[in-house]
């Protein structure tokens, strides 16, 4: 197993992506602590870590509170002993504006949705990854993983604030990653690609033949897990090419479900 004998704090860990990476961590070996602003499904998620036969370990908090950040980064080290990898996975778009929109135009949104927006994405991985700094330089070792988006490449209408939130992720990590290098930490980023979560389920079935399952991010997301400072650091992986790359194919998340 690629994780024997690791552990990792996953945030947003109670459904989609997060949940998908934390579970293929403990399928892996790891114990996992998953984090997540609402207790029902963080608390199945870790019940089914323990299932594996690995440490399970789940927290309720606010990532845009800092004194919530410390608190459950302490708990995770006090539950699973050390934390090895960081997965700032909380955040996302439309779950944060008004309206549930997909796309909400720079003339239309408020700046309270622009800085929920920018808070879930960008002020969590950046309270998170401070949290955890002291405890990985302390033992010269550790993987921080940021999860970024296409859009962060190219803006797209009506995604303004997500676009500049999941840019500024990426420089975050970018910067991040040359800070801590002697302490022989990863930092990189990774984007999952068009993946069918809660938040585009409402797609038409043609939208959804373009989309992966969350669990398809597992290839790239432990790959990154298992990097140091000397081996990869400050890069972004991109899940769909890092797959086509190892030569994993899979039917769309469409064909799957309803195939």
């Amino acid at each position: 197993m690629t994780l024997d004998g690791k552990t990792a704090l996953v945030t947003g860990g109670g459904r989609g992506i997060g949940r998908a990476i934390a579970l293929a961590y403990a399928q892996e070996g790891a114990d996992v602590a998953v984090v997540a602003r609402t207790s029902t499904e963080i608390e199945e998620v870790a019940a089914e870590i323990r299932a594996l036969g690995r440490k399970g370990v789940a927290l309720i908090a606010d990532l845009t509170i800092s004194q919530d950040v410390q608190e459950i980064f302490q708990a995770a080290v006090e539950g699973l002993g050390k934390v090895d990898v960081l997965v700032n996975n909380a955040g996302g778009y439309r779950l944060y504006t008004s309206n549930l929109a997909h796309q909400v135009p720079v003339l239309e949104i408020t700046e309270e949705e622009w800085r929920r927006v920018l808070d879930a994405n960008l002020t969590t991985a950046f309270l998170c990854c401070k949290a955890a700094l002291p405890h990985m330089m302390e033992r010269r070792s550790g993987a921080i993983i940021n999860m970024s988006s296409g859009v962060a490449t190219k803006g797209r209408a009506g995604g303004a604030a997500y676009s500049a939130a999941k840019s500024a992720v990426e420089r975050l990590s970018e910067s991040l990653a040359d800070e801590v290098r002697e302490f022989g930490i990863a930092v990189n980023t990774l984007t999952p690609g068009w993946v069918l979560t809660r938040p585009n389920d409402d797609y038409d079935a043609e939208v959804h033949k373009r989309m992966r399952l969350p669990e398809d991010i597992a290839p790239s997301a432990l790959f990154l897990a298992s990097q140091t400072s000397e081996s990869l650091t400050g890069q972004l992986i991109n899940a769909p090419e890092f797959d086509q790359d190892n030569g994993i194919q899979r039917p769309s998340a469409y064909d799957r479900l309803y195939g």
